[in-house]
């Protein structure tokens, strides 16, 4: 049996068993064809087929209705911080943004330097433990409203989303298939795979086909009409990540899809918030209407035993447990290949702690 630990890093997120354990059968031989898919071309047609496959699977586990365009664009989420201002404020107007923590305020600072960019809420003064109870208005010739769905430093997440009277665009990045995704309020849905479905690389974007166009003053590799057109193969693509990501979409299909996830994340953070809020010796800061189900944010009495509590953890079989640089504490994350085992013995391990350091 091969050795392995439970893995609460907040990303690159901890992978399926059986998803790695399958790549690794093939890795030197793909599909028989004498090849490994790291060496395999992005225009054959046993790639083709992965790739049609994954962008089905994509749109098809999370109910993506047809006028949406699924996008496999290199570059993750950051490259979406760019592409959506430069495809959305091209010919000018302005965007709001709700800065709900450190990844929402990265993609306005950066929305900034391509155009009219406004911040209409922050969470800042606490300490982005917050977020806003009602939409704030809108400023004038708004073209979209940007959000964070989850952030993952500070642990907070939107249990739902505003309805706006602009086209919505939400950053899924650590909750992407962990729930469902109320389309008809949104515009664009974007996530960097990396937090919740295959290595770091990539980014799976679904785009409201309306709003993609061509606009001649922006670089075409930085369009979207430009990857629709060429069905996200403007570019030779990530194979890797697009290969893995098409397997980790098979394994949610085949454990029961979004429905199951959902109620896992439910049941998994449930289980430690709770044993947090009963302990005297853990505290999570973030108010429970607001907190993340997949980034569970605490800390011990002490920024020292926070150091000791996740410096032990590692030989007991428990990895990426140190918080955020910028917030400090402890955080574990608790995507959908962490089992309940995972979260079961995380609490286990938090009791013993209590017990020795109290």
């Amino acid at each position: 049996m091969t050795h392995r630990i439970y893995t609460f890093t907040a990303g690159p997120c901890t992978l399926p068993l059986a998803v790695l354990e399958s790549a690794q059968a093939e890795l030197l031989d793909f599909q028989g064809c004498g090849m490994s898919v790291l060496e395999i071309s992005h225009r054959s047609k046993r790639f083709e087929a992965v790739h049609e496959e994954t962008l089905a699977l994509a749109q098809e586990l999370l109910a993506a209705p047809a006028d949406f365009q699924p996008l496999l664009l290199a570059g993750g989420a950051h490259q979406q911080f760019d592409m959506i201002p430069l495809n959305l404020l091209a010919d000018g107007g302005s965007a709001a943004y709700i800065n709900s923590g450190i990844w929402a305020e990265k993609a306005l600072k950066e929305a900034q330097r391509v155009g009219d960019a406004r911040e209409i809420w922050t969470g800042r003064d606490s300490g982005f433990t917050t977020l806003p109870d009602a939409l704030p208005p809108l400023p004038a010739d708004c073209r979209y409203l940007y959000l964070t769905s989850n952030e993952t430093i500070s642990g907070v997440q939107y249990r739902d989303y505003p309805t706006a009277a602009v086209p919505l665009v939400i950053d899924a990045s650590s909750d992407y298939y962990t729930r469902a995704i109320p389309w008809e309020r949104c515009a664009i849905v974007y996530g960097g795979v990396q937090k919740n479905l295959a290595p770091a690389g990539l980014a799976l974007v679904f785009v409201r086909r309306d709003l993609i166009k061509d606009h001649p003053r922006v670089p075409k590799f930085l369009t979207y009409a430009a990857h629709a057109a060429a069905n996200s193969l403007f570019n030779p693509p990530p194979v890797w990540q697009i290969y893995m990501l098409n397997k980790v979409l098979h394994w949610i299909k085949d454990s029961g899809g979004i429905a199951h996830f959902e109620a896992e994340s439910i049941n998994k953070s449930g289980l430690l918030y709770d044993y947090i809020d009963r302990s005297n010796y853990y505290q999570n800061d973030v108010p429970p209407a607001y907190r993340s189900r997949t980034n569970v944010t605490f800390r011990t009495p002490s920024p020292e035993l926070d150091t000791r509590f996740w410096q032990e953890a590692e030989p007991q079989g428990f990895a990426g447990l140190k918080g955020h640089k910028l917030l400090g504490g402890i955080r574990a994350s608790i995507y959908n290949a962490m089992p309940i085992a995972g979260v079961e013995a995380l609490i286990d391990y938090m009791q013993t702690f209590a017990a020795k350091n109290a």
